[in-house]
């Protein structure tokens, strides 16, 4: 069965028509401040993402240059490329490098740098090269759109070589019906050693929950990761189908 846009659109916006809809968020962020997200909607040109005290450069897209870094100079025929600088508390800042839209002959190669047996032919990943660091982030989000009326997980992870967060589908809104929970994925929660600290809900012009007790590079590094996906297109067009 494919996914119906047109269906899944309809039903959307019946369910969104008299309220603004709102992600059900782990009550562990609840000292986390609601930060509403500005540049996500607009022309591409010059976009900036600024949410709270988080912001980036203007982004790129399509990796004209910068083929220096080992991630962009394996996934460079990707055809859907963002590139952004994540700015944050304390100077902290990032570059950051997403990537979707593969050809099923790049397949392996994503399974060999993540190392992971990835089933799903839709999915994000990226890197992140905090300045100052040793150490960079690599993250990969499997069917990161869920799977329209189907039981199919959207999951992933970023990890360092240290530590490792764990990207988690978000598919509640408050006061709709528990049934209309399969229909997509509303935004993903970041959780580190159990424990959920930050969020992103994409729905509109989206909004970033990040817990403010963290350390400042850990901070921008889920920010970067939200940002990442308030960015990201809509990569599934059909039906996901398991990789042979």
């Amino acid at each position: 069965m494919k996914t119906n846009p047109f269906v899944l659109t309809l039903v959307l916006t019946a369910l969104f028509a008299c309220r603004t809809p709102e992600i059900t968020l782990d009550p562990a962020l609840a000292t986390a401040e609601a930060m509403p997200v500005k540049g996500r909607n607009g022309f591409r040109i010059g976009q900036v993402i600024r949410y709270g005290e988080f912001h980036t450069d203007k982004v790129k897209r399509g990796w004209t240059k910068g083929y220096d870094v080992p991630f962009r100079v394996r996934f460079r025929k990707a055809s859907e490329k963002l590139r952004y600088t994540q700015y944050g508390p304390e100077n902290m800042q990032a570059d950051v490098s997403c990537i979707s839209k593969f050809k099923s002959t790049e397949l392996q190669l994503v399974r060999d740098f993540f190392s992971v047996p990835l089933e799903y032919r839709n999915f994000f990943a990226g890197n992140i090269h905090v300045a100052g660091s040793q150490a960079n982030w690599d993250f990969v989000l499997h069917n990161p759109d869920g799977d329209f009326l189907r039981e199919r997980s959207a999951a992933g992870f970023a990890q360092n070589g240290t530590h490792r967060l764990e990207i988690e589908a978000i598919r509640e809104v408050k006061g709709q019906p528990e049934w209309m929970n399969a229909l997509t994925v509303y935004g993903h929660a970041f959780r580190f050693d159990g424990k959920t600290v930050g969020a992103v809900s994409t729905v509109n012009k989206g909004t970033v929950w990040i817990e403010p007790g963290l350390d400042a590079e850990t901070r921008t590094v889920i920010a970067a990761l939200a940002t990442g996906l308030l960015l990201r297109t809509d990569v599934e067009t059909e039906a996901i189908q398991p990789v042979q």
